[in-house]
């Protein structure tokens, strides 16, 4: 799933634009009624042509008042749609809103030139564009495309849909890496239900009835539902946006900025590491200890910027910071975040996370310090391994080796690095990421219980077509099912709970067609037959309890009795060396169709093989 964001200077028509292309209203909030102005994030949904799943959509407020609002929402995002009034053209929110994105380096953008209708001077329209180009020089969304629309008549709407799809396909969707973290950005209560808080899932995924924890407070609860755009979800991946049902956490105790996680997922810390850029039309620069406004996910904190390896920061260029934050934040390595001067209030510069627990407050101008920020900014040996195996594991571990591009020791290296981290997991031969091991679990689950809801006489799910639909061998299946909550009984899956049982009319219809077995011995019914007596529900359900066994696609026999012939047919063996066609004809008083159709059984299962026109028992 992927999720898109509005930007822009206020009265852009951000909000307008959203309800003419979802058809929902996004402002929620009575004072934005009134008002007429965005002030806090809104939501919405689209679909959009040739993606799958709906999109979402963040509506952020575009006055100045309300930045910080707008930065609750803009972290989470695949794309942006930077909102620019044809009529207007580009205005103070538009630049720092541009300088944001820039700085959080979104995955995509386009921008969206809105109030053409207002407009009846080509000239003009073409000055716009020119001025929004140049205005894009040197940024994330140097380059992107400039659609004109009217959100009043809908002209160009149908286009901007194609470009938005055009563009999340190209992005693709979100790298799954099991660290389930939703930031919250808004948090309530529903009668019946308790607490509810949403958000945009950064990475992981989240099923109901998971047990989870809020960062950074440390509370813990656990999932009671999902919806996701107002639809009730088992099970939501990354980049969905998400209401989250949480049972054992009261509303009061969370605020927006808290993180929802996994269980062990994600530490708070006061302290952490990062490469940071001052914006270049800053008007001073950043100074060691000075009091910043940090924001990172959804949350907004105070923070001292501790700058290292020189005394300032100046505007236009990078530098390594360790920030010391007021109160405890909750960040992951590689997070983006923004900060801003608290007075007079503007946004400065930002950067990505590289040390989430650097442990101490650093000596300032140490070299091994600047060292290790350094080889931290261009990723450890494990993160460059793991890169080139997610999206291709499982894989066996010696072509993985000879495709890596890594010489050996580096590939030792790195590769214990990511099995001491519990990045990955080593299976025989076989490496898999601890997503996919994950995901795959969790699909395994999923699949069982949704085949138990849909045939409920069944004992369980086959073996081979949970194999086949995960599209993963048994090397790397059987663990998972042995460390899940799954049973495997015989060639089927089940849940422990789960029973299989019959009304007084299945019973009876069970208890005819083993009846019309018994009686008819090695002529029994066909297949078809069978299922004309109990139906296929119960016909599958009677093999799965071992009632019944089909030996081809015609011939079934009771259990009791396929294995009193088994026994006769080893036995006359054992005796006179071989059987023939002929003879089982014979022995059994049948019809070359049962006798050919149970010797091949015979052959299929091992039990014998076929020398000349007789069988004789298989070496064992």
């Amino acid at each position: 799933m992927f999720v898109i964001g509005t930007a822009g200077h206020v009265d852009h028509g951000k909000s307008t634009l959203v309800q003419a292309l979802t058809g929902i209203d996004p402002d929620r909030l009575v004072e934005e009624k009134s008002r007429e102005m965005t002030i806090d994030l809104g939501f919405a949904w689209l679909n959009l042509p040739d993606i799958d799943s709906e999109v979402g959509v963040v509506d952020v407020p575009g006055h100045r008042d309300f930045i910080e609002n707008m930065l609750a929402g803009v972290g989470g995002i695949d794309l942006a749609m930077l909102v620019i009034a044809a009529d207007e053209g580009v205005m103070p929110q538009t630049l720092e809103h541009l300088a944001i994105l820039d700085l959080l380096t979104i995955r995509s953008g386009l921008v969206v030139l809105t109030k053409t209708d207002l407009i009846d001077d080509d000239d003009w329209l073409e000055l716009v564009q020119l001025e929004v180009a140049e205005a894009l020089e040197g940024t994330v969304m140097d380059g992107v495309p400039i659609l004109p629309v009217s959100a009043k008549s809908g002209a160009g709407l149908d286009d901007l849909r194609r470009t938005l799809s055009d563009h999340l396909l190209r992005v693709g969707k979100r790298q799954d890496n099991g660290r389930a973290r939703l930031p919250i950005d808004r948090v309530f209560s529903l009668s019946g239900f308790g607490t509810v808080v949403t958000g945009t899932l950064l990475d992981g995924r989240l099923q109901a009835g998971d047990a989870v924890e809020v960062q950074p407070t440390g509370l813990k609860g656990r999932i009671r539902g999902l919806q996701s755009h107002r639809t009730k979800r088992d099970a939501v991946d990354p980049g969905s946006r998400v209401a989250v049902n949480v049972t054992g956490i009261d509303r009061d105790q969370l605020v927006r900025g808290n993180v929802l996680t996994a269980e062990g997922v994600l530490r708070s810390t006061i302290l952490f590491d990062g490469l940071y850029r001052q914006l270049p039309d800053a008007d001073a620069p950043l100074k060691h200890n000075q009091e910043i406004k940090l924001f990172v996910g959804a949350s907004e904190v105070l923070a001292r910027a501790r700058v290292l390896g020189k005394d300032e920061i100046p505007a236009g260029e990078n530098g390594w910071v360790q920030f010391a934050t007021r109160e405890p934040v909750a960040v992951m390595r590689g997070d983006r975040f923004i900060i801003r001067r608290p007075s007079p209030a503007a946004t400065i510069g930002g950067g990505q996370v590289l040390d989430p627990f650097p442990g101490r407050k650093h000596r300032r101008f140490r070299q091994d310090v600047i060292d290790r920020l350094q080889t931290l900014e261009k990723g450890t040996p494990g993160d460059l391994l793991l890169q080139k195996l997610v999206g291709n594991d499982p894989v066996n571990l010696a072509k993985f080796k000879r495709s890596a591009g890594l010489d050996e020791s580096k590939f030792d290296e790195a590769l214990e690095e990511l099995l001491g981290s519990e990045r990955v997991i080593k299976i025989e031969k076989q490496i898999i990421t601890w997503t996919k091991y994950k995901n795959l679990s969790d699909d395994m689950t999923q699949m069982v219980r949704a085949f138990h809801k849909d045939q409920p006489l069944r004992l369980g799910m086959p073996l081979e077509e949970v194999r086949s639909r995960l599209k993963v061998q048994a090397v790397i299946l059987d663990p998972i099912i042995e460390q899940s909550s799954l049973i495997a009984d015989g060639a089927v899956l089940k849940e422990s709970e789960h029973a299989v049982s019959f009304t007084a009319e299945q019973q009876a219809k069970i208890d005819k067609l083993l009846g019309q077995f018994e009686r008819a011995g090695i002529n029994s019914p066909s297949v078809k037959d069978a299922k004309a007596v109990v139906g296929d529900d119960l016909y599958f359900a009677m093999i799965d309890m071992g009632q019944i066994k089909p030996i081809s696609i015609d011939v079934v026999y009771r259990t009791e009795e396929y294995e009193r012939f088994k026994s006769q047919v080893v036995e006359h063996i054992q005796k006179n060396g071989e059987i023939t066609a002929s003879q089982f004809r014979d022995i059994f008083d049948t019809s070359r169709k049962y006798a050919i159709g149970f010797l091949e059984h015979l052959d299929n299962i091992k039990l014998t093989r076929r020398v000349g026109d007789g069988r004789q028992l298989a070496k064992r």
